[in-house]
């Protein structure tokens, strides 16, 4: 792990893997803002994501979704859950590592797709095997997932234990 002192901490993983959920309670327990990029996105174009990628494309998406992050990490105190194919364009990936404190959020495919199952607005899984996507989508993103300065199941620990565990190697780097 680098050594890091920032205010910023980022979560990444692929969706489904507990972003959204430990997000907002670890920006709680240490007086950040929570802010999600997919929101953003959202806000900024005023399109669902769906919509998005049915408009403009996963291309036009991931446009969108970058000049979020960027703005997201120029801010301070905040704990930003990001997309899961954020970590797909190195410039990405480099903000990221320069800017912020970053999580790896991780569990097996089939939790995801529990998880996940129902949700329409995943564009990335209206296929007609779904769970055989994510282990695709997974497989090509691994080693992404992996540069990060910690990573922890969400399958292993409850959301109150996932934070408590990720406050203590994050007040400690």
């Amino acid at each position: 792990m680098k050594n890091k002192k920032v205010s910023r901490m980022a979560l990444i993983g692929f969706m489904g893997t507990g972003k959204s959920t430990i997000g907002p309670l670890l920006a709680e327990k240490l007086g950040y803002e929570f802010i999600d990029i997919d929101a953003m996105v959202e806000e900024g174009l005023g399109m669902k994501i769906s919509e998005i990628f049915r408009n403009l494309g996963e291309s036009g998406f991931r446009e969108a979704e970058h000049l979020a992050l960027k703005k997201a990490l120029a801010m301070e105190k905040v704990v930003i859950s990001t997309g899961g194919g954020v970590i797909l364009l190195k410039e990405n990936r480099k903000l990221l590592e320069e800017n912020a404190f970053v999580i790896s959020l991780t569990c097996e495919p089939e939790t995801i797709f529990e998880r996940i199952q129902g949700d329409q607005s995943r564009p990335l899984l209206k296929s007609n095997d779904p769970l055989k996507e994510i282990k695709k989508l997974m497989t090509n993103r691994y080693e992404y997932y992996e540069e990060c300065d910690f990573q922890i199941s969400t399958e292993e620990w409850t959301t109150k234990e996932c934070c408590e565990k990720i406050i203590k190697v994050y007040e400690k780097a």
